[in-house]
């Protein structure tokens, strides 16, 4: 069914041409035009164009891990022919010294020893004795590091392995997935009353994207990122935030502290309001025109250490949501969780649940 882009989308399009060369780095949400609205046809052949770009980016971050992957996998396998050879000098040399001791010609010396006549003389074969059984023990340790070492490399060339066989099927689904998407939107313009201007609303988004809007998003990004860190000492503060029985702690935090919070220590615009729902937490902004939507939950991590960790589950920017890609790319990029260290040492979180207006994290006291 052929659908007929209105009047002021074809207006959006030479707003954002006629003014796409003055845009830098540095302009802020306020003076990005409104977006117009879209029907459903428009917006999903814009969300797909903005998925395409976002994806192509994650194959190119993606082909640059497999690039490393392969030349550390190809080092280790050069270092690994290597290590075999000199593995197997070291166990000739460790499997003379355990003959001759197996055979007892280790023990002729001894007779020598008692045959000498002279006290010199036995002190002087002595150390030629002490000698040998040196050079014997650094045969056998160095065979010993020789096999440990080896072992090592074989277990690092197989974990390289297999990170590059993930690697290689991600890449593989990403591919799959813009195809799946491309074929979709020439299916969409196919259909289009107007092809060429569809065309350009979709450039025009992207490039709006690439150059204002992931800058944008990343700028609240930072500084949610860079106000959690203070969030341990904010939480000692606020009384009855922090609960103790024994050794077990119960962190109360509602939404008003948390807005509060964001808004004085991370200096985030009033207009950026999050709230808390069952097993959930959303944010929602309006700076200017430019629209965010971020909706999340938070899970106990042990690894690297143990942390409440904040994970995105949708992204939606100016009404178009954007690809899970985009979600993992700004969780690697921005720390959004907190750590139950920074407010009491040894101090472990085991679970953390919120509910309308309302998160609660629980932890205790472990010397482990």
């Amino acid at each position: 069914m052929k659908y007929i882009y209105p009047v002021k989308i074809v207006c959006f399009c030479l707003t954002l041409a006629l003014t796409s060369q003055l845009w830098s780095s540095s302009v802020r949400a306020q003076s990005v035009p409104a977006p117009p609205q879209l029907d459903e046809a428009t917006r999903q052949l814009l969300e797909n164009s903005l998925s395409v770009n976002e994806l192509d980016q994650e194959i190119k971050r993606i082909a640059d891990q497999q690039h490393v992957a392969q030349t550390k996998y190809t080092t280790l396998q050069k270092s690994l022919v290597q290590q075999e050879k000199l593995l197997s000098q070291a166990r000739h040399q460790a499997d003379s010294v355990l003959v001759s001791y197996y055979t007892g010609e280790r023990d002729d010396f001894w007779a020598l020893f008692f045959s000498t006549g002279s006290l010199s003389g036995m002190i002087a074969f002595y150390d030629y004795y002490r000698m040998i059984i040196d050079h014997d023990q650094l045969l056998l340790n160095d065979y010993q590091e020789q096999y440990t070492y080896l072992t090592q490399q074989r277990n690092e060339l197989y974990t390289t392995a297999t990170e590059l066989g993930e690697i290689t099927t991600n890449l593989s689904n990403q591919r799959t997935r813009v195809a799946s998407l491309q074929q979709s939107i020439h299916q969409n313009l196919a259909t289009s009353s107007d092809p060429k201007i569809a065309r350009q609303l979709m450039n025009e988004m992207n490039e709006y994207w690439n150059n204002i809007g992931l800058y944008e998003v990343k700028r609240y990004f930072k500084a949610i990122a860079l106000s959690m860190q203070q969030f341990p000492d904010y939480l000692k503060s606020q009384p009855g935030a922090i609960q103790i029985r024994g050794t077990h702690y119960t962190i109360s935090i509602d939404e008003q502290q948390l807005n509060q919070f964001l808004h004085v220590q991370g200096q985030l615009p009033e207009s950026f309001q999050f709230k808390f729902a069952q097993d959930q937490l959303s944010v929602h902004g309006k700076e200017g025109n430019l629209d965010l939507d971020i909706t999340g939950h938070y899970e106990i991590v042990d690894q690297p250490q143990n942390a409440i960790q904040f994970y995105v589950d949708k992204l939606v920017f100016n009404g178009l949501q954007l690809p899970d890609t985009t979600c993992r790319m700004l969780e690697n990029e921005f720390d959004l969780g907190f750590y139950p260290q920074q407010i009491v040492s040894y101090l472990k979180a085991t679970s953390v649940t919120t509910e309308p207006q309302l998160m609660k994290i629980e932890l205790e006291l472990s010397l482990n």
